[in-house]
């Protein structure tokens, strides 16, 4: 049985995730990890022991009589649901709680497509899409019923671009999505369509796709062609890969899915790429470097 971890803070957003979660359970057999982080407020020195425990006490208890009311709400009795609640906790810290490790996916709700993450859930959602090795997927939007017909996977379809590829092609396949392989051109990464097309006709072959349809799309920038091409194919699903950089190696090259994830509506599937992968392709790359240049 697959897990699923949903992160909620009741925030608008956060119960859209709620929603869509549970479609997803239904439709991969998985139980929901469903947990509830809030932020309790310093009440000061000046406030009793005896107030200060029965403040909380009586806020646990809402915040539990909250998740149950959720859960009946969205008539969520016939999934497996697992409920914790948190006081005062980061998003890093969750994903790294013993109970909550290595789920099969993280589902989390964000707000906005201009990237002003106003809830505590919404402005923790890139560095969760860095630090998280399981795929994540971003909702912003309300769906009634989240389903995934059309889905663009978005890549430079390098060796890494196969690892990652193997938990979109899970989702895929459970949905029966038609998907786009998409390959975006631009004047700074620029690459002759031929040779474009010749990789993504190896990387179909490779996991024997059926249901797909190979594209290489001209743009300016790498997230223009993404936004604009799924916004002509009216796709259900962005799915990408990230290397999950942190401190100056992110500040440096930054991330394509947590830009693509600030502009765009539509859900966003978030794939990263294992260290190790990344290592060998690295390596392959700089071998081929010192070949080329006649490094010894």
């Amino acid at each position: 049985m697959k897990t699923i971890l949903l992160i909620t803070d009741f925030s608008e957003h956060a119960l859209f995730a709620l929603k869509a979660t549970a479609s997803i359970a239904r439709k991969i057999n998985g139980k929901i990890n469903l947990v509830q982080v809030y932020q309790h407020p310093s009440l000061g020195e000046e406030y009793s022991y005896q107030y200060t425990r029965g403040y909380f006490e009586e806020t646990n208890a809402n915040a539990e009589n909250e998740l149950n009311e959720l859960v009946k709400q969205n008539s969520l009795e016939d999934i497996q649901i697992d409920r914790s609640i948190l006081s005062n906790t980061t998003l890093e810290q969750v994903i790294k709680t013993e109970k909550f490790k290595n789920p099969d996916l993280i589902v989390m709700g964000a707000n906005g497509r201009s990237g002003n993450f106003k809830s505590f859930i919404g402005a923790s959602v890139e560095k969760i899409i860095r630090l998280s090795d399981a795929p994540v997927l971003i909702l912003k939007d309300e769906i009634e019923d989240f389903t995934i017909n059309k889905m663009v996977f978005a890549s430079d379809f390098l060796d890494e671009s196969y690892q990652a590829f193997e938990k979109i092609k899970f989702f895929a396949d459970r949905y029966n999505s038609h998907i786009y392989l998409l390959k975006v051109i631009t004047p700074k990464e620029f690459e002759t369509s031929p040779k474009s097309h010749k990789k993504l006709v190896r990387f179909a072959k490779t996991f024997k796709l059926m249901n797909y349809s190979i594209n290489v799309y001209n743009d300016f920038t790498i997230e223009e062609g993404i936004l604009n091409f799924s916004n002509e194919k009216s796709v259900d699903l962005i799915a990408m890969e990230t290397h999950g950089r942190t401190g100056f190696a992110h500040f440096m090259l930054g991330s394509l899915a947590e830009s693509v994830v600030k502009h765009e509506s539509k859900p966003i599937l978030s794939v990263k790429i294992q260290k190790s992968t990344a290592r060998a392709h690295s390596k392959a790359a700089q071998e081929l470097i010192d070949e080329m240049w006649g490094a010894e």
